[in-house]
């Protein structure tokens, strides 16, 4: 085994966001570096939108649109094997560029499986093991037909370890491939020592209120699809919601702002009620204005907003998806709606609404609760232990 054995982490979006920070936070983590040497291929979009992990050179970034063949290389393979070449072969080439001891996919979701099964064929074709880390595990999803099911079976049977963010999610992946998966586990989505400082500055210094207007936050990207945001603004536009004291910011930032201000416009909230702001990096600043956090969510991993929320001590009434109901106690560091439905949600938030007095200790157990499983220490010691156990027997 080598000394810094070399681990190429593979993404296939370029957004930044909480679909990448379990292997941001691993790869940037200091331990890690001087282990490692990393590797990072994922669109050319991705470095200019979070250069961060490559700043200081410590992770090396390959853009996944310029590790195809080159033209004399393309035209002699056309020639061998017809017209198309293989996106087999194309992987083959990017690994044999890199050389990975061990290949970490970054899946975002469960239709990344089907990108994958090319690339998990050329690192199998090479001896080279290889990781699935799922992010997102979607509740009711299913390949487009049998051939594509039966293929990402095969890639989750033949990597060499599997990880699930939410054991909901783990369970979603099973349903959705027709077969028991033991060796399936979960990887922690956690906190950095940073976030944990920031939370308790906050708790300090801008403590939860008890009395007068009460201040709900949903932190989440603008994508009614998953985060269901308009499940929210159905909840709070019933006469008994509209007649209490309350401001809501829906901010995140996404593919929907307009949507979501027609919607707020729908139900007839001013701008003084429901505020709809842009992605801001300054979370702890967000959270330093919320009292409470809403998550109403179609479906999810385990959302990090809400992990760094809770680590803000500020208790969270959420839906039934992912990881939420883990993160979540109900009447303890949080309320839980019983379905994923407006009326569950007005339930879940009616509750939170009746035990106002109790939100600050509830946010102290919120903080608690995270702190004694989600933070990234351990974790990252576990992953690194792995990764050199996998590479040894390779």
């Amino acid at each position: 085994m080598a000394e810094r054995p070399r681990v190429l982490i593979v993404s296939f979006i370029a957004t930044p966001g909480g679909a990448h920070n379990l292997w941001r936070h691993f790869a940037m983590d200091p331990a890690v570096a001087a282990a490692l040497e990393l590797h990072v291929l994922a669109p050319r979009a991705y470095r200019d939108a979070d250069p961060a992990p490559f700043r200081d050179g410590g992770v090396h970034f390959h853009a996944l649109t310029e590790l195809t063949p080159p033209p004399l290389r393309e035209r002699l393979l056309r020639r061998m094997i017809g017209s198309a070449v293989p996106e087999s072969t194309r992987w083959t080439t990017r690994l044999e560029s890199i050389a990975p001891d061990l290949v970490l996919f970054n899946l975002a979701g469960m239709g990344d499986l089907n990108w994958c099964v090319a690339a998990g064929a050329a690192c199998a074709e090479r001896g080279v093991p290889f990781w699935l880390v799922l992010q997102h595990a979607q509740e009711d999803f299913h390949f487009e037909n049998d051939d594509r099911t039966d293929a990402a079976l095969q890639l989750v049977r033949d990597a060499r370890r599997v990880f699930a963010v939410s054991e909901r999610n783990r369970r979603a992946l099973e349903r959705a491939v027709g077969a028991s998966l033991p060796h399936v586990v979960a990887g922690v989505n956690g906190v950095t020592a940073a976030t944990v400082a920031a939370g308790e500055r906050v708790m300090k210094e801008s403590p939860l209120r008890t009395k007068g207007t009460a201040r709900l936050l949903c932190l989440a990207r603008f994508d009614p699809a998953y985060k269901g945001q308009d499940i929210l603004l159905e909840a709070l536009a019933a006469p008994d919601w509209r007649e209490r004291d309350w401001t809501l910011t829906l901010q995140g930032g996404g593919p929907h702002e307009r949507l979501l201000r027609r919607i707020v416009e729908q139900h007839g909230f001013r701008e003084s009620r429901v505020l709809v702001r842009s992605h801001d990096p300054d979370v702890s600043a967000a959270f330093a204005a919320a009292d409470l956090l809403v998550f109403p969510s179609r479906s999810e991993g385990t959302p990090f907003a809400l992990v760094e929320g809770l680590a803000h001590g500020r208790p969270a009434v959420v839906t039934p998806v992912g990881g939420n109901d883990e993160l979540v106690v109900e009447g303890r560091t949080g309320w839980v709606a019983s379905a994923v439905t407006a009326e569950a949600l007005r339930s879940a938030l009616s509750r939170a609404w009746v035990a106002r007095a109790a939100w600050p200790a509830a946010g102290h157990a919120a903080r608690k609760h995270v702190l004694e499983g989600w933070t990234l220490d351990e974790p990252h010691r576990r992953m690194l232990a792995a990764i050199r156990e996998d590479v040894a027997r390779a």
